[in-house]
Parts: C-alpha cells; structure tokens; sequence
C-alpha cells in the first residue's frame, strides 16, 4: 500500500486530498455527536449549533492537507501529487463555501 502512495500521479493526489480531510471531517464530527449526547442540554439551548459548526469542521478536517502537500511537494518532489491535493482541496473549498453560505 505504501508504495502506491509513492507514486508521482494525479490520482494519488486528489485521493489524498479527498479521503484524509472526509476520514478527519468524520472523527470530528463523530466527537462533536458524543458530546452532544452526553450533554443534551447543548442542544437544547441551542438547535442550529450543528448548522454552525458543520462548516467550521470541514475548515479544520482541510489542515492536516497542507502538511501532506508540503511533504509531497518538498521532500519527495512529486509536483503531480501535488497538484492533485490542490485540487481535491480547492474542492474541499468549495463544500466549505457551499456549507457556509447554503446551511
């Protein structure tokens, strides 16, 4: 599996770029509910908490990208993989907007 990833392919990239921030939205998210449930009162005191946070989630699942693309760019010089996390991220960026301004 590892060597897969090794690979300087836009393929590679854009599947970095999508399943890490999706897995990292869903750890979030998934830690957000259990509190929620342990504190139901949360919710209580306020029922679009879910509809504001959703957005600032998908902002912190989009960080640990920069770091991928940095190692990708800079240490391995895969200029494909690179390109191909930019632009699973700018589409990240755009649920983000999406999230944002529709929710």
């Amino acid at each position: 599996m590892m060597e897969k990833l090794r690979r300087d392919s836009y393929s590679v990239g854009i599947l970095l770029g999508i399943v890490n921030p999706a897995v990292l939205f869903g750890i979030i998210y998934g830690i957000f509910a259990l509190i929620v449930r342990a504190n139901a009162q949360m919710l209580d005191n306020n029922p679009n908490l879910t509809k504001i946070l959703i957005p600032k989630f998908i902002l912190l699942a989009m960080i640990p990208s920069l770091f991928i693309l940095r190692y990708y760019l800079l240490k391995l010089k895969f200029d494909k993989t690179g390109r191909g996390i930019i632009g699973a991220t700018l589409a990240w960026a755009v649920v983000f907007l999406a999230a944002q301004f529709l929710l």
